[in-house]
């Protein structure tokens, strides 16, 4: 099989989630052909799936050389950068990738991101608002709007942000464990911003039992997450129940993962 067949049976296996089968053959079709656009970018997207960071990375910007016009690899680039704390790395290909595709919704998104992660809230709130019109179902959107609407104590916005919430997850397609722990990360996050503390411990708990909590920063559907926040909220709805048993658990569980 030449390049091009193997880069379409990898996308192939892709689709299908056979991510082993899929390294295989885009892996192979960089050997045949080093220069063949997509399967630097197919591999980085299995990195970025798999929390292989500094990989995906690596061949994101290997995709960007063979092919800079890539708004798909320069954004997935600014995610990574995004995980890794690299904000300013995270701009500069957003930007990129603006300047290539005016307004797209992906961008406009990590923009949003960014500026909230840097405590710009008026300027993370208006990219987002852009990302929305490209996108209205899209949850890490409303997620984060509903963050900074709490922030900055405007519980009316926040309230309309919690309602799309609910509703976009209500129509996410459960048919895989990391679905499912969007939605139950989610619905968490914002029960105990409203202070339904049981119903945090309960969409938490289950969040906690479908991904592997690490001390770092991951992305799921498109969600950016910190695995330590979510320990924190659960730690701190149980306290709010006076289950201070389990709180403490909790606490050790995020002492020995931060080493603190």
């Amino acid at each position: 099989m030449n390049a091009e067949e193997l880069l379409d049976i990898g996308l192939t296996h892709m689709l299908k989630g056979q991510l082993e089968k899929a390294e295989d053959c885009l892996k192979e079709a960089i050997v045949q052909n080093i220069q063949i656009r997509g399967a630097h970018l197919a591999l980085g997207d299995i990195y970025l799936k798999q929390s292989r960071f500094d990989a995906a990375e690596e061949m994101y910007t290997d995709e960007i050389r063979i092919n800079p016009d890539s708004v798909k690899a320069h954004i997935e680039l600014a995610n990574v950068n995004i995980i890794k704390g690299e904000t300013d790395k995270a701009l500069l290909n957003l930007e990129k990738a603006l300047s290539l595709s005016s307004n797209d919704w992906r961008a406009c998104k990590g923009m949003g991101y960014v500026y909230f992660v840097k405590g710009e809230s008026d300027k993370a709130v208006g990219w987002f608002r852009i990302a929305e019109e490209g996108n209205k179902d899209d949850l890490s959107i409303h997620f984060w709007l509903v963050l900074i609407y709490r922030q900055k104590g405007i519980i009316t916005e926040m309230d309309k942000e919690i309602e799309k919430v609910k509703a976009i997850c209500q129509n996410i397609d459960k048919f895989a464990p990391k679905q499912e722990f969007v939605i139950s990360y989610a619905l968490g996050k914002i029960a105990a911003l409203q202070g339904k503390y049981k119903e945090a411990i309960k969409y938490l708990g289950d969040a906690k039992k479908k991904v592997n909590i690490r001390n770092k920063k991951r992305i799921e559907l498109g969600l950016i997450y910190d695995g330590i926040d979510i320990l924190k909220t659960l730690a701190e709805a149980y306290d709010k129940t006076g289950d201070k048993i389990s709180s403490n658990t909790i606490q050790k569980e995020i002492a020995n993962l931060t080493g603190s």
